[in-house]
């Protein structure tokens, strides 16, 4: 398809700009920072925002430019130059990750089928959506393909919009798309704003093409609107210093985003990412204006080098990350991990892009195709066995990658494989309500009853033997019921046998609404009879409300609640309200975890929050002396 305008002259192009893929450089290095947890990096999840201001003037820059010199808009070439550009290293990318999770990554596997799918039609974003994965929790093996929902936002923008922009030009015009293009802007951010609620996950907010596509058509507003390359008249001298200034402030309001936003600040979703937007266009205006001199400073050859692999960079960096995990997958913790993960990250997208990337650019399969059909005989024959061989291969390893994934799917120890490589116990993982009798040594069945609406299956779970009690371990039984999260999950064993009778419901990446749906349900079947234990705040913050009406369902039950040990931003807000609700609550104790572990760093697993067995002792008995 392609889309007819007349032009009568041909301004010059954009052509490349070295000072763009350092801009890209800084983005992705602020995004690895993010995810090698740096502590003064809190805010590099945002450098993908930068991709996608740039991303979005790119491709309409390219776009405009293609009007003016061939008088249409090819969409079969562009996206055939997007798809050589993206999907080989992506197809590599999915092979490499499939296999590793069949032969190695085993718990990694049971959901691989599915990510892989989506990773494929280009709608990670919303299969993660749909799957209620939060992009911020922090226990276990995250999804090691999590990380292509930017990518889908960007080829949905790639296949919908350069049509779009086509037909819209045609019809209304450069000034007139400039004004459709900036409140479609506004319209995403303000959908943002709305969709954002307060002492919540935002992941689905965040993972949404609608809320961040504001990013994509500024950039492309701004190719509209500004193409000072085309200009063939000189800028006045005292342009330079200006531009410069406003180049160099930019740069610095998007160093502060990285190091001073984090993820779950308001600020962030109520105008901030627009307010991101915005300078991310101004710093790009200045750098394609002919006379910046900052251009020079960004195009220096470290960032131009980073910046033309951003996109491998990125690719490769996340399940690198995911299978190195300090003390889970490797026996070492601090600066070596760090080195390791950035060694294997680069070298991985080096071979990325000058062994797959780069030929298949520069139009690999295109020369071989030209070379079959030119040819005769013998020669022809070699170009068709290198043409079999190769499709063959890839037909059967593909089927078998496939088989494999989904016997993984289905396999009945994949919850256990899971459970063993977030380093927890394999105990209930909070997918139903679990009701336990106290632990003794019996030979009988102890019945699971999960709630309606998550689960119709009841698990019969034998229970064999009484947990070992370690000398001089205090106990008290009790009736309680404790809720909480990942940090819960991996102590529920010191936890019932420092309390036998405990039953305890904990699950990754747990937020404070399904801790109320969990306690609600319990306390409907009358499966807790006894005092209640509470602890979230791990994965994000609630508010004065949320707590309120925990206390509102548990009645006049004694609530214990467990402060938050997390080195992330929202942990002394949760701990705040947390020790205000105890002041409120007459039934209510509050449980200093954070108080007795701040001296222990050695209780804790590499990231901060959950427990090495000697924390987890501690966890449980803190507790027990508090019922």
């Amino acid at each position: 398809m392609a889309t007819a305008t007349s032009s009568s002259s041909a301004p010059p192009k954009l052509g490349y700009r070295p000072s763009l893929d350092g801009l890209r450089a800084l983005a992705v290095t602020a995004v690895v920072l993010y995810h090698a947890d740096i502590s003064w990096m809190s805010g590099g999840f945002l450098g993908v925002e930068v991709f996608f201001v740039v991303s979005g003037f790119l491709i309409t820059a390219l776009l405009i430019d293609e009007r003016h010199h061939s008088g249409r808009i090819s969409l079969r070439q562009f996206w055939t130059r997007r798809a050589r550009r993206l999907l080989p290293a992506l197809y590599l990318l999915l092979f490499v990750v499939s296999v590793a999770s069949l032969l190695v990554y085993r718990d990694a596997a049971g959901r691989m089928g599915g990510d892989v799918l989506a990773a494929l039609f280009y709608v990670s974003n919303w299969w993660q959506i749909y799957l209620q994965e939060s992009y911020f929790a922090q226990a276990g093996r995250p999804p090691l393909l999590q990380h292509l929902w930017s990518l889908a936002i960007e080829e949905q923008f790639y296949l919908v919009f350069p049509a779009l922009f086509a037909w819209g030009m045609a019809r209304a015009g450069r000034r007139r798309m400039a004004w459709i293009l900036g409140g479609l802007a506004l319209a995403s951010a303000a959908w943002m704003a709305l969709r954002f609620e307060e002492f919540t996950d935002p992941s689905a907010v965040y993972y949404s093409t609608f809320t961040r596509a504001s990013g994509l058509l500024l950039g492309a507003l701004l190719a509209v609107v500004w193409a000072p390359w085309r200009t063939r008249g000189r800028a006045a001298a005292s342009a330079g210093a200006v531009l410069d200034g406003a180049g160099l402030a930019g740069l610095l309001l998007i160093g502060w985003f990285f190091w001073r936003v984090n993820a779950f600040d308001p600020f962030i979703y109520r105008g901030g990412m627009l307010l991101l937007d915005v300078i991310c266009v101004v710093v790009i205006a200045v750098l394609v204006h002919p006379a910046c001199r900052l251009h020079k400073v960004l195009g220096l050859a470290p960032l131009r080098w980073i910046g033309l692999r951003s996109y491998s960079i990125y690719l490769w960096h996340w399940p690198i990350f995911m299978v190195t995990r300090p003390e889970l997958d490797l026996p070492f913790t601090g600066w070596p991990v760090f080195v390791l993960r950035i060694g294997l990250t680069m070298g991985a997208a080096e071979m990325s892009y000058r062994y797959v990337e780069t030929p298949l650019r520069q139009g690999a399969i295109g020369s071989w195709w030209r070379g079959f059909r030119q040819s005769s005989g013998e020669r022809r024959a070699v170009y068709a066995r290198q043409g079999t061989i190769v499709a063959g291969t890839s037909l059967v390893l593909i089927a078998l990658i496939g088989m494999g994934l989904q016997r993984a799917a289905s396999s009945p120890d994949r919850e256990k494989i899971a459970l063993e490589a977030a380093a927890v116990p394999d105990v209930d993982d909070g997918s139903g309500p679990t009701t336990t009798e106290a632990p003794v040594p019996d030979t009988t069945s102890t019945t699971v009853s999960v709630p309606a609406g998550q689960s119709a299956t009841t698990t019969i779970v034998p229970v064999t033997t009484a947990p070992t009690v370690a000398a001089g371990v205090t106990q008290t039984a009790t009736n309680a019921l404790a809720v909480g999260d990942s940090v819960m999950l991996g102590a529920t064993g010191p936890l019932k046998t420092a309390m036998p009778g405990l039953t305890v419901n904990a699950k990754v990446g747990r937020q404070f609404d399904t801790v109320l749906q969990v306690l609600q349900w319990f306390i409907s079947e009358g499966k807790a009879p006894g005092p209640v234990i509470i602890h979230a705040g791990t994965n994000g913050t609630f508010s004065d409300g949320d707590l309120d009406r925990l206390f509102e369902i548990a009645g006049d039950r004694p609530v214990l609640l467990v402060n938050a040990k997390v080195e992330r931003p929202w942990q002394d807000l949760v701990n705040s309200r947390l020790a205000a609700a105890a002041e409120r609550h007459p039934n209510a104790i509050l449980v200093d975890w954070h108080g007795l572990s701040e001296g222990h760093p050695e209780w804790f697993a590499p990231d901060g929050a959950h427990l090495r067995p000697a924390g987890a002792r501690a966890y449980a008995e803190l507790i027990r002396s508090n019922l």
